[in-house]
């Protein structure tokens, strides 16, 4: 008994000391982990609501927390605006067209801030500037000019993203809010044009569709007088074929060397036969042409008439041939008259 009593105070004391040391050791190093004693920075953070803010809410910067949010006001224009404290050896981090993302747990209904870095990482801002999330205007328009990327919890990004689209799309007049949004009104644009070319159509249609004084309709009367023009152009063609067939085949008979008639009206061949085989080669040459033409003049009846005016030629040419021909004193005469 006098053993527990000697020796209990210096139990209880050791107890009390180690007691004291952990406490101690765990204060210096909540201390440490909190940077109490670092040097921070005082920025202003603005923010579209106070849900899951807290007076020492953690900013983080790919992974690192490099500051807290602390005091927070409700402003004038119903904004939340914040303090930022940033520690010393991420200040350099803190540059412009910076923002922040709030995601909150919809579990424990806790936030996590995220500091999103802006393109030039050698513009560091001056303390005391502000630092918008992308919930407010300001933060909105750096993310539309993709100044800025959204990072964090996978779920949280997700559930963001869907509320942004759904915010937007119920608003008009989204020509700058995105490819979809463009697109869409791309659609109502081109829609109502094609409407208006429609009625347009429509109207010339009808238009041309009345009937004139005389009763006619100019349209079935252009139509009605395309086809017969085609019909005339393939009856003529065919009728020249024939011709020129027959005439190849008078042509074949006069320039067989063996006939002495022949050879007195051209006996080397090359003044009358020769010409006239050129001729109805050309001829031959130029008859598939007026063939694949035929339908196409349909629509072209000033080039067809100066084709014709050129056949015309050719055939007159042909006729004083002919006519040559058949006044020669071995042709053209009656055998009465070559005998005498």
């Amino acid at each position: 008994m006098k053993f527990k009593m000697r020796y209990s105070e210096r139990i209880v004391g050791t107890f009390l000391i180690v007691a004291l040391s952990i406490i101690a050791a765990s204060t210096g190093y909540l201390f440490l982990q909190n940077k109490v004693f670092e040097k921070k920075y005082l920025f202003k953070a603005k923010f579209g609501d106070a849900v899951g803010l807290s007076s020492s809410t953690s900013v983080f910067f790919k992974g690192f927390k490099i500051g807290v949010v602390t005091d927070f006001i409700l402003t004038d224009d119903n904004y939340i605006l914040a303090d930022f404290e940033v520690y010393e050896e991420f200040k350099q981090k803190i540059v412009s067209n910076s923002a922040l993302f709030k995601s909150i747990n919809p579990v424990t209904n806790t936030s996590t801030i995220e500091f999103l870095q802006g393109p030039d990482i050698s513009s560091v801002v001056i303390e005391g500037s502000m630092i918008p999330a992308i919930d407010v205007p300001q933060g909105e328009a750096l993310l539309a000019k993709n100044m800025v990327k959204k990072t964090g919890d996978p779920l949280n990004t997700v559930i963001y993203n869907l509320a942004a689209f759904s915010e937007n799309i119920n608003k008009d007049n989204n020509v700058d809010k995105g490819a979809f949004f463009r697109a869409m009104v791309n659609m109502a644009d081109v829609a109502e044009g094609l409407k208006k070319i429609t009625d347009n159509l429509n109207v010339d249609f009808e238009t041309i569709s009345k009937p004139d004084k005389s009763g006619k309709r100019p349209l079935s009367t252009l139509v009605v007088n395309a086809a017969n023009i085609s019909d005339s152009l393939r009856v003529m063609t065919g009728l020249v074929n024939l011709s020129l067939m027959r005439l190849d085949t008078v042509l074949t008979a006069y320039s067989k060397p063996e006939g002495l008639i022949v050879k007195m009206i051209d006996p080397g061949g090359k003044q009358v036969i020769e010409p006239i085989r050129k001729t109805i080669t050309n001829l031959n040459e130029v008859l598939p042409k007026l063939e694949k033409f035929s339908d196409f003049l349909v629509t072209q009846q000033g080039q067809f008439l100066s084709i014709l005016k050129q056949l015309v030629e050719t055939l007159d040419e042909m006729q004083v041939t002919f006519e040559t021909i058949n006044n020669s004193p071995f042709i053209g005469k009656p055998k009465s008259e070559r005998k005498k």
